[in-house]
């Protein structure tokens, strides 16, 4: 078996710019859809529980989330509500999807008199699953 003579062929090799092209879109691709922004506006010590459920469950993703801050401060879905016009954020809420969930999340130094206030707003107002926010211990 007799091969053709190299001499007259190119030889084989590796384009780097199209390689780095795509490499650059790749990682641009990764930048965009990546969340650089912290999920928390505000630094919250939640409570410790061992039976915490991991974040990020089914119900977790169509939920509305209630913070009540270290200083008393009640926020909901990332806006400052005024004491007063709270009951009405919670009736609206629930007013709009009464089978969503709504997650409440206290700080560990915050009042308690302030979360259970919360609390007993959203059961009067018809919210028909709340729950309590908490993180695991560590290990």
């Amino acid at each position: 078996m007799r091969l053709a003579p190299t001499q007259g062929r190119r030889r084989a090799e590796v384009m780097m710019a199209p390689l780095i092209d795509c490499v650059f879109l790749l990682l641009m691709f990764y930048a965009v859809t990546a969340q650089f922004v912290s999920d928390e506006r505000l630094k919250l010590k939640l409570p410790e529980a061992k039976t915490a459920e991991a974040p990020g469950t089914e119900v977790a993703d169509r939920s509305s989330v209630v913070v009540v801050a270290a200083d008393g401060t009640v926020w909901i879905d990332d806006q400052l509500v005024p004491e007063e016009e709270l009951e009405g954020k919670i009736r609206q809420m629930v007013g709009q999807t009464p089978d969503q969930a709504i997650i409440l999340r206290g700080d560990r130094s915050a009042d308690y008199g302030v979360v259970v206030h919360v609390l007993d707003i959203a059961r009067s107002v018809g919210a028909k699953t709340i729950q309590m926010s908490a993180e695991r211990p560590p290990e």
